[in-house]
């Protein structure tokens, strides 16, 4: 039997192993191949609808996906917590108990994990967005300190990339609409300008976003990092500090390495180094895909932006090449070079980028939200969000919109999506 074990249930993971089961669907249902994914968590999470969720416009499971009924019987909910590359074995807990699974070929797809290891006080003081569980917790602090009217009057957001816009336009949008005493909310960005992944070609809609955020009184704090995060402040690089009852960081990933794969190669940031094929590179058995692969972007040839998008698409090609391999196939290079960025903003507006177009306030809201929809790993959960935002949809549609504008000397090729933030 020719065995298959992937491991991590985001946005790889789930479209490597879709891809897997359409092509060697004969071979599986003869018992010739066999498909596991492994994924400590029971729920993929799109994160999408993080500033939905966070602004209070939608309940969190909407962005849980059971990964049982996607999967089925070749779901295994656990933690892998050692690889034998060389006898091809997996240690793996699951339900209280150790079990070994063997492989023929592998699939890394396990993700990113917030930077607990570089920020200070993070784990302790401060909360994130990334990893589904610690979304929860966060939604479930801030319904929480709804419910019992606890003083929130400073709020820092850490990440000046489109997923710390977002939050912190939702956060301002959350608490200015409670009807409760002023609260500050800060943005706190170590680059010297906002949305720096879309500057200069897109400086329109970044500078269109900056000025939403003034306009809901968000204060900016640019050029500086944070350097500790405390239980009632945060301390800045530059020596200042900023008050803070509720400290959210929404910038930077990490990488944790597996036990037993310490020898696959990796670049500085903790990436393992893929070729362009998706393979390991200096193996022919070992793929990888998602956040933790440091793949070639096949137009720049630097590594492909770790988001949601990329992710999909770098599934896709390690199914159809580890489908190829076992028929004895040529396998392909990945040749996705990306398709736009977007971020929502408060008051149903955004800021959208779509093959080199940029498009701003509702408009660019709608068009995010349908698209987001449409890359959703269930149709149900789908239709559901669409059906709960389908009166903000046509009310958007019919309201004034921003119109659109080419970037100048932008290539419809060379547009590259964000998706660690509000596309991840």
């Amino acid at each position: 039997m020719r065995r298959i074990v992937i491991l991590g249930g985001g946005y790889a993971g789930l479209h490597a192993f879709s891809v897997l089961r359409s092509r060697l669907g004969s071979l599986v249902a003869r018992g010739e191949v066999e498909l596991t994914l492994v994924s400590r968590d029971g729920h993929h999470t799109y994160h999408g609808w993080t500033g939905e969720v966070l602004a209070g416009d939608l309940a969190v499971g909407s962005t849980l996906t059971p990964i049982g009924p996607i999967v089925g019987d070749s779901f295994v909910e656990g933690e892998v917590v050692s690889a034998d590359l060389p006898g091809r074995t997996l240690t793996v807990q699951s339900a209280g108990a150790m079990r070994e699974l063997k492989f023929e070929h592998l699939v890394i797809a396990a993700g990113s994990v917030d930077p607990f290891d570089r920020i200070p006080g993070l784990a302790e003081n401060g909360w994130c967005v990334k990893n589904s569980r610690d979304m929860q917790k966060l939604v479930g602090e801030l319904e929480s300190r709804d419910a019992s009217a606890q003083e929130t009057r400073n709020v820092v957001v850490v990440g000046g990339g489109l997923a710390g816009v977002e939050t912190a336009s939702a956060l301002a949008a959350r608490y200015g609409r409670a009807g409760s005493a002023k609260v500050n909310v800060h943005l706190v960005s170590s680059s010297e300008k906002l949305l720096p992944s879309l500057r200069p070609d897109f400086d329109h809609i970044a500078e269109t976003a900056e000025r939403q955020l003034v306009s809901q009184g968000v204060q900016i704090h640019q050029g500086v990092r944070v350097s500790r995060i405390d239980r009632d402040h945060v301390e800045l690089a530059n020596g200042r500090t900023v008050a803070s009852d509720l400290s959210v960081v929404a910038a930077g990933v990490s990488f944790s390495v597996l036990p037993g794969t310490e020898s696959l190669p990796r670049n500085a940031a903790g990436q393992i180094i893929a070729s362009d094929d998706l393979r390991v590179r200096g193996s022919h058995n070992i793929w990888v895909a998602g956040d933790i692969a440091a793949v070639p972007h096949p137009g720049t040839g630097e590594p492909c932006p770790a988001n949601a998008l990329f992710a999909m698409k770098q599934g896709d090609c390690v199914g159809r090449n580890i489908s190829r391999a076992i028929k004895g196939q040529s396998v392909k290079g990945f040749n996705f070079r990306g398709l736009g960025q977007a971020a929502g903003l408060a008051g149903r507006r955004g800021i959208t980028e779509l093959w080199g177009m940029q498009f701003t306030g509702r408009l660019a809201w709608v068009i995010r939200v349908l698209f987001f929809a449409w890359f959703m790993p269930s149709r149900r959960g789908a239709l559901s969000v669409l059906s709960h935002l389908s009166g903000n949809l046509w009310g958007a549609a019919a309201g004034p919109v921003a119109g659109t504008r080419a970037a100048p000397g932008a290539e419809r090729p060379a547009a590259v999506p964000n998706l660690s933030g509000p596309f991840r």
